[in-house]
């Protein structure tokens, strides 16, 4: 497991208990990465210290993507779950997502999960049990076992935020079995200080769009090439970067990510259709008519 950490005392104790205390039949070994926190996080960590199964790693704050990649590196086993540091990992979910992922040589086993804040639950997602296809995934890296060795070759881009936009486009494109249980395995915390929700209004959120720019241009390198389903799913991934960055300023910001998004567009998609809802962005792309961009994803965001 690989549990990248920054600044977050408040939750670390919970999170690493619920983690370290997981009763199963498997050894496994958590990975900490302490990304240069500034509070009693790394005091936290330090508890742990004399614990075999526990590998702690330190580094300068360099961000979520390079403390998970950090951990990546010293990955030796079968399958990896990532679990962020506010977060809890509900009792038997090691026990639960391993066992399906043996029993059916899984590349990935996700299970439900619980949203919850300040001790209350706010909603269930749940899960069908059963082989699945990647459709049925959430674009979380976090409530789902991975077979490791797809990481030998693919990491998370260091310096962006929403780095989890390669498993989409590049993850869930290689994977051949995915499997899903209807068990609640994982507890996520809306935390207001968390990386996502506390870059709401910053300019930061053009990450989006940039990460996905970046992804595109390495697909290739992954043997991944154009077909119309991910082409509908770039334009999924375009109608969310643009609800993203869409309070941004100046909205010069939103005309400059259009021009580059309609350029890669005609270069390597336009022989390429979709069904609604993306009928109108994919008219609007190829056209490169920036109002009626702007139209079409405020239609999907509407939806």
């Amino acid at each position: 497991m690989i549990i990248p950490v920054y600044n977050v005392e408040s939750y670390l104790q919970t999170c690493l208990n619920s983690v370290i205390d997981q009763q199963t039949k498997y050894s496994y070994r958590t990975i900490i990465v302490d990304d240069g926190s500034t509070d009693k996080s790394s005091e936290i960590i330090e508890k742990f210290s004399g614990n075999a199964s526990v590998l702690i790693i330190k580094q300068k704050n360099r961000g979520v993507s390079v403390a998970r990649n950090a951990g990546l590196d010293c990955v030796d086993a079968r399958y990896v779950l990532f679990v962020d540091s506010d977060d809890i990992l509900s009792d038997g979910a090691v026990e639960m997502l391993l066992d399906k992922a043996f029993e059916n040589n899984a590349d990935i086993v996700e299970g439900g999960f619980d949203t919850f804040n300040d001790g209350k639950t706010v909603s269930h997602t749940k899960r069908m049990t059963g082989l699945s296809t990647v459709s049925s995934l959430s674009g979380f890296p976090w409530g789902k076992v991975i077979r490791a060795s797809y990481f030998k070759n693919l990491s998370f881009p260091a310096g962006y935020l929403f780095e989890d936009t390669i498993f989409g486009f590049i993850l869930y494109q290689l994977v051949q079995t995915v499997y899903t249980i209807n068990e609640q395995v994982y507890k996520y915390r809306l935390n207001e200080k968390g990386l996502n929700l506390n870059s709401k209004q910053t300019p930061n959120r053009v990450d989006s769009f940039w990460v996905t720019i970046q992804i595109l241009s390495e697909l290739d390198k992954f043997g991944i090439w154009p077909s119309e389903s991910l082409y509908t799913l770039l334009l999924q991934q375009i109608s969310m970067n643009f609800k993203r960055t869409f309070q941004l300023k100046p909205k010069t910001i939103q005309y400059a990510c259009f021009r580059i998004l309609t350029d890669i567009v005609n270069e390597k998609w336009r022989d390429y259709s979709v069904t609604p809802p993306y009928q109108h962005l994919d008219t609007a792309l190829k056209n490169k008519k920036f109002g009626d961009y702007l139209v079409a994803c405020l239609e999907i965001a509407l939806r």
